[in-house]
């Protein structure tokens, strides 16, 4: 058949015979080339089999049997090689060069210049230099497509690998921006680009002109399937984009893409191996701001270096705008620049270098503006959540879609590197980095109208106040609780048991202020519901500043809406905190201020909480014949409001209170009628509480096999409940217990397992369990 190459003379034909098998030209007469038949003259001189040279140079059999029967070029490398090998004195490596010349190939050498200050990533160019050297080994093409989001610097790192490498591909280095993202909104036309290569390799206007897209790529593909060439695709769209551009299965060459979008279309179908570039890790961008600034400015403030690498989200494109920004200025601290950084509204200006081309802003821009629509709005309205993190239901309440259809837009903004997934096994759950969160939120104010933004807030905040209430009700259901009904645009989530209401309350954590925070700037009674009906949460997880945190949110928006009892609510609950974490002075206050609202409203119920958290407050101040006081006229509100859980921990109370005043019958009467109410509601809350008073009245009395007995008991109850912090608080007292009866190494364990947990909840107890453990365990005791 004919075969068409680039020769001296532009396009040229020649006779080819064909391999059936291949479909490869076998060029004949003076087009060959020499450089096969004299390695194969000089290997066989030296007594070597093709497949014994295959191994040596790290090549398959079958493409170096191509190499000597003239089928493909000789790269630089290989005849480098094999002439050290056979010992042929650089004669193989002038002929290498030589047919490269009489062939009459061209070598497009078009990389532009890599970055001046090129740092890290060692990791990617390893995985790329990996990838690259299979290839080599198997004689075979290779398509590798890099995506990341706007300004991770994937073209700066495919431009410095390649470069790198650019010797090793004979037949030159093309390259292409395919402007997929740019602020034009135009992407590169892949005729265009093809049209271009084509004359960078030879071919004659008349050839490349005249033919259609697929003919083009038929071209191209014929041309290096020949030479082996290196291909850049930067920036690219889609898939579609790059089709025409690849060079297909024949050959040795190898396509690099860049995009900001997953090139799942490639990968799926196996043409392509897909490398992630994520933001840049810690070490490396401080390396890079180093590079510019200088290593005396970030040694001058290594902590204001690290913030603003987290401002800049540690993109290298947001960082290196900021760097050179601080560059010409040597005497302006590091941490003025966070200080320009600090403020959302205005990071985004700040992260500019005075033009378009270089903005952080601008290169958001081309990524939204690739969405579709219904992806668009998805992407504005996340935005307006105020958390690190999402998961896909809250995302579901906040567009007002189903779950599917959430989940398919999600899907879209992550391949387009608009948002990280992060999920663990069956839970999704997102995230933005702060810069495209900001960006975001602009878009949110600019192309969404105020009535979208309010009604996807209160779908949000309604959301979370609804599934917080369920989880509260199935944590503890024998506390007496009303659930909120929830909105008819909300479906709350359905937990089917205590357990997973409370993974999904400690998965939630740390958006459950920002939600707060986000209802109370609306005025929103969703402001204290979320944070009153995380009470039974809170009550096992002891996440002391959470707690203090969305409370205090919490009373400013009640306090302001005017609602007595949303106040009277979260006040109580507050000074409960305060209570806990052994803050004294603020827990009496909130919880008189508490009981006044409740007394001004006429709560009975409510003033029986109040008066029950002053009396434990009595108790722990070592006050115990007013806490009784407390307690009796708390046991009379929830007897007449008939509060059975109320009563039980009253009592539980009482029995302590009872004891502390040498009161032992009237003790042991309050235990026994308390844990017969917890047993009828099978509250191990409360039952856990009941027995850990019983051990503290038990060993107040002297009596510690008792007192350990109970205490076995209440971690037993603790433990199946989830509640972690009264586990640990019983585990610290039964080690006490065990010392005092002479148990040092049970004691030790005990306290050792206490502490961990203490650390783990990040309790001040953890500091003083780890003195015991490290003294003389008399001493330890005597310190009590």
């Amino acid at each position: 058949m004919l075969e068409s190459y680039a020769g001296t003379a532009g396009w040229r034909t020649v006779v080819a015979l064909t391999d059936g098998a291949t479909g490869r030209a076998s060029p004949s007469g003076q087009g060959g080339f020499m450089f096969g038949e004299e390695l194969r003259r000089r290997r066989e001189a030296a007594g070597i089999s093709l497949r014994r040279m295959a191994t040596i140079l790290h090549v398959s059999p079958g493409w170096l049997s191509r190499i000597e029967r003239e089928q493909h070029d000789p790269p630089t490398h290989l005849a480098a090689a094999a002439d050290t090998h056979l010992g042929a004195g650089g004669a193989l490596i002038s002929l290498a060069a030589a047919s490269d010349a009489k062939a009459g190939h061209l070598r497009p050498a078009e990389l532009p210049a890599g970055p001046a200050a090129f740092v890290g990533r060692s990791s990617t160019l390893r995985t790329l230099d990996t990838l690259l050297a299979r290839a080599e080994s198997a004689g075979t093409t290779l398509t590798v497509a890099l995506d990341g989001p706007a300004g991770a610097g994937k073209s700066a790192l495919a431009i410095e690998w390649a470069h790198s490498v650019s010797s090793r591909f004979p037949g030159g280095v093309l390259f292409a921006d395919l402007q997929g993202f740019s602020t034009t909104g135009r992407a590169a036309d892949p005729r265009r680009i093809l049209e271009r290569f084509l004359r960078a390799l030879g071919a004659p206007p008349e050839r490349v002109t005249s033919a259609d897209l697929d003919e083009l790529a038929a071209h191209f593909r014929t041309i290096v399937s020949h030479r082996r060439t290196l291909i850049i695709l930067d920036n690219a769209r889609d898939p579609r984009q790059v089709r025409s551009l690849l060079t297909g299965p024949v050959g040795s060459s190898m396509v690099l893409i860049t995009s900001r979008r997953r090139m799942t279309g490639l990968t799926v179908q196996g043409a392509a191996h897909r490398v992630p570039v994520t933001p840049m890790e810690d070490d490396d961008a401080l390396t890079l701001l180093r590079s510019i600034v200088g290593d005396e400015r970030v040694d001058a403030e290594p902590a204001a270096a690290r913030a603003l690498v987290e401002r800049c989200a540690h993109l290298p494109l947001a960082l290196r705008i900021a760097a050179v920004r601080l560059a010409p200025h040597p005497h302006r601290p590091i941490s003025g620049a966070v200080r320009a950084l600090a403020d959302d509204r205005d990071r985004l200006d700040a992260l500019a270098d005075g033009g378009d081309d270089l903005a952080v802003r601008s290169a958001f821009a081309g990524s939204y503006r690739e969405l579709a629509p219904e992806a668009a709005r998805a992407y504005r309205l996340l935005g307006l959540h105020t958390g690190p993190h999402i998961s896909t239901p809250a995302v579901a309440a906040l567009l007002g879609h189903s779950e599917p259809v959430a989940q398919r837009l999600l899907d879209d903004l992550v391949d387009f590197h608009l948002l990280d997934d992060i999920s663990t096994g069956s839970s999704g759950r997102y995230r933005f980095h702060d810069l495209l969160h900001t960006y975001a939120g602009e878009r949110a104010a600019a192309d969404e109208s105020p009535e979208g933004r309010e009604a996807a807030i209160t779908r949000l905040t309604s959301w979370y106040a609804s599934c917080v209430d369920r989880a509260n009700y199935i944590i503890a259901p024998q506390r007496r609780i009303e659930l909120l009904p929830p909105p008819s645009d909300v479906v709350p989530i359905d937990f089917t048991d205590a357990q997973q209401a409370a993974a999904w309350c400690d998965a939630e954590a740390e958006n459950f202020v920002p939600i707060v925070r986000l209802a109370a700037d609306r005025r929103q009674a969703a402001a204290w519901q979320v944070a009153t009906r995380l009470w039974n949460w809170l009550l096992i997880r002891k996440p002391w500043t959470l707690w203090e945190e969305s409370h205090t949110i919490a009373l400013k928006a009640a306090t302001a809406a005017g609602d007595s009892e949303a106040q009277a609510w979260v006040s109580m609950n507050l000074g409960e905190g305060y209570r806990q974490s052994r803050r004294y002075k603020p827990a009496h206050e909130h919880a008189q201020r508490a009981l006044a609202l409740r007394d001004e409203i006429g709560d009975r119920h409510g003033q029986g909480w109040c008066q029950a958290s002053l009396g434990f407050l009595s108790i722990d101040e070592g006050a115990p014949e007013l806490a009784l006081t407390h307690f009796r006229q708390a046991l009379e509100r929830f007897r007449e409001t008939d509060d059975f859980h109320g009563e039980t921990i009253v009592l539980a109370a009482l029995s302590e209170a009872h004891d502390l005043l040498n009161a032992p019958d009237e003790a042991e009467d309050a235990f026994r009628a308390a844990l017969t109410l917890a047993r009828r509601m099978q509250d191990l809350y409360a039952e856990g509480i009941l027995w850990f008073r019983h051990a503290n009245a038990h060993r107040h009395r002297g009596d510690m096999q008792a007192a350990l007995e109970s205490l076995n008991s209440s971690v037993q109850c603790r433990r199946s409940v989830g509640d972690a912090w009264g586990t640990a608080e019983a585990l610290a007292l039964r080690g006490d217990v065990l010392a005092q009866i002479g148990d040092d190494g049970a004691a030790r364990k005990s306290w050792q397992q206490a502490q961990d947990a203490f650390e783990a909840l990040g309790d001040t107890r953890a500091a003083e369990l780890r003195q015991r453990l490290t003294g003389d365990l008399p001493s330890a005791l005597a310190d009590q």
